[in-house]
């Protein structure tokens, strides 16, 4: 694609403002006239990455460092990847970041090239015209960005599952020495894998056309919670990796806290009368979840507000468990 074309369209992820302006500067120079937004975050990227897809108005090239302040480059490319409608973009990471680890974590995770950010200006420069010939001057990137909105959604949905289970295995190590707390977790972990099969299962059973506009728009605006709040708590456990088993269960309760009931219930209506059965089981799933959950914290804790959280995520357990798609017992 011709970057003089004003259609390319560029995200760059960098919290030095400094970097963004000098390869702007360069990238400039060597012809380009396209758009190009900035984000210093994770955060960040993912809302305009959200924004532009609800605008149809996709990417071209995904340029990103690997530091930044609420994450790393491997957790945009990660959330990249699970998305039907950015998948086939482009990830190049420009960064200062060269453990061997990392590259084959960038590499793994579908990172389509990875660019060491070397201090010296001339050396950069260097570097920056290599990129620009290559991924903005050279290449042919992809053209089409049409997804069924029903599909991307389930997508994005079993890879916050997924992610969700990676957290829930990531406090059974912190717990090891607690073979209780660790067993806990690790029963948890299970649970999600289970729910992502289902999830997966309905991906034959439902499209775009089956389900109201408003309903998707609700279920993509809980899931960026429900990403940010999970985001959150893998922050907490990576600068705390002996958290508390109380800590542990107020960090579970705060990504509970942002999942919408009404949404939920109305996403079971929409299912069960195409796959009554499946659809029973993921109330089952979800259901035995909760009541785990809020019976370990009643039963281990005493803090007042993870009482409540506790009591009503109980409750709602306790609404599924009553059988209804609505969640009306």
């Amino acid at each position: 694609m011709n970057p003089t074309n004003t259609k390319f369209s560029l995200l760059h992820v960098e919290d030095d403002p400094m970097l963004v302006e000098l390869v702007m500067i360069a990238f400039g120079k060597f012809g380009f006239s396209g758009e190009s937004i900035s984000a210093g975050s994770v955060k960040e990227a993912l809302e305009l990455l959200d924004t532009k897809e609800r605008a149809g108005e996709p990417f071209s090239l995904i340029l990103t460092d690997m530091k930044l302040p609420d994450g790393t480059g491997l957790d945009l490319i990660r959330e990249v990847r699970s998305s039907s409608y950015w998948h086939l973009t482009p990830v190049v990471v420009l960064s200062s970041e060269v453990a061997p680890g990392t590259i084959d974590s960038a590499y793994a995770l579908g990172a389509n090239c990875y660019v060491s950010k070397v201090s010296a200006t001339r050396q950069i420069l260097v570097s920056l015209k290599a990129l620009y010939e290559c991924w903005m001057e050279g290449a042919i990137l992809p053209q089409s960005h049409s997804v069924d909105r029903v599909q991307d959604l389930l997508a994005k949905s079993v890879a916050l599952r997924t992610r969700t289970a990676n957290f829930y295995m990531g406090l059974a190590r912190a717990f090891e020495a607690v073979p209780e707390e660790e067993g806990f977790w690790l029963d948890r972990a299970l649970y999600e894998g289970n729910i992502s099969n289902l999830l997966v299962f309905f991906r034959g059973s439902l499209r775009g056309a089956d389900t109201p506009l408003k309903l998707l728009e609700h279920i993509g605006t809980m899931q960026v919670r429900v990403r940010d709040a999970l985001a959150k708590a893998e922050n907490q456990l990576n600068a705390n990796s002996s958290p508390s088993p109380v800590e542990a269960y107020r960090w579970v309760l705060d990504i509970m806290d942002v999942l919408d009931e009404e949404i939920f219930a109305q996403v079971l209506g929409l299912l069960f009368p195409k796959e009554p059965v499946a659809t029973a089981a993921l109330m089952a799933r979800a259901a035995g979840q909760m009541q785990d959950l809020a019976a370990r914290v009643l039963e281990r804790t005493e803090e007042p507000l993870l009482h409540v959280k506790a009591a009503r995520l109980r409750a709602w357990a306790d609404r599924l468990n009553a059988g209804v798609p609505g969640g009306q017992a």
